[in-house]
């Protein structure tokens, strides 16, 4: 009896998980309709790349990295003269594809290729990075002190809030699942609302 009942609830649960991963995304507020229209693309290896950057020239630019760059922009672009920000692959407007490998060096890489884009390669580049963004500028300044690559001209280099030190980050558990949870990954970030997201 125990046992029927329990496919009963399988069976039911099915569809409903399958007609919830498959509700749309929410609307994006007028700002970020707003910041998206103001940027544009690049592409690097086949992934489109979103930016949002000033075009005018003749000064040190300010690269903005995961940050949530629309909310400080006004204050930065008053303050500097050309500001540009960028999402990595798997964030805000950038390319989200799956499966895909994932990794801190193809993030530096990608900082590299927009610096190329923009003309900006032997010009002097401030970094202003946050959270996972401290990874990548890490890997870049390693890139530039041991002059790997040559693509960034560091002038300056702000870390915000990052793990700094790797072997001081304890990453959650649902952290550990979303980086090593194979198909379970694609499901828990489906099932995540603002709730959820507010809480962690």
């Amino acid at each position: 009896r125990m046992k029927e009942w329990w496919v009963q609830v399988g069976l039911l649960s099915v569809p409903l998980l399958a007609v919830y991963l498959h509700i749309p995304p929410p609307k994006l507020s007028p700002a970020l309709l707003s910041w998206r229209s103001s940027g544009r693309y690049f592409t690097y290896k086949d992934q489109n790349i979103f930016y949002r950057g000033d075009e005018s020239w003749g000064h040190p630019a300010v690269f903005l990295m995961h940050f949530s760059s629309f909310q400080i922009w006004e204050g930065l672009t008053q303050r500097f003269h050309r500001v540009i920000a960028l999402d990595f692959v798997g964030f805000g407007f950038s390319d989200k594809p799956r499966p895909h490998r994932y990794s801190i060096f193809e993030q530096a890489s990608i900082v590299e290729g927009l610096v190329r884009h923009l003309g900006l390669r032997h010009h002097r580049i401030n970094l202003l990075s946050h959270d996972y963004g401290d990874t990548v500028a890490q890997e870049l300044l390693h890139r530039y002190e041991h002059n790997k690559t040559g693509s960034i001209l560091i002038n300056s280099l702000c870390l915000s809030n990052g793990g700094i030190f790797p072997e001081t980050h304890y990453p959650r558990f649902i952290q550990k699942i979303l980086k090593d949870g194979g198909l379970l990954s694609p499901i828990i970030t489906r099932l995540m609302n603002f709730f959820f997201f507010s809480r962690g």
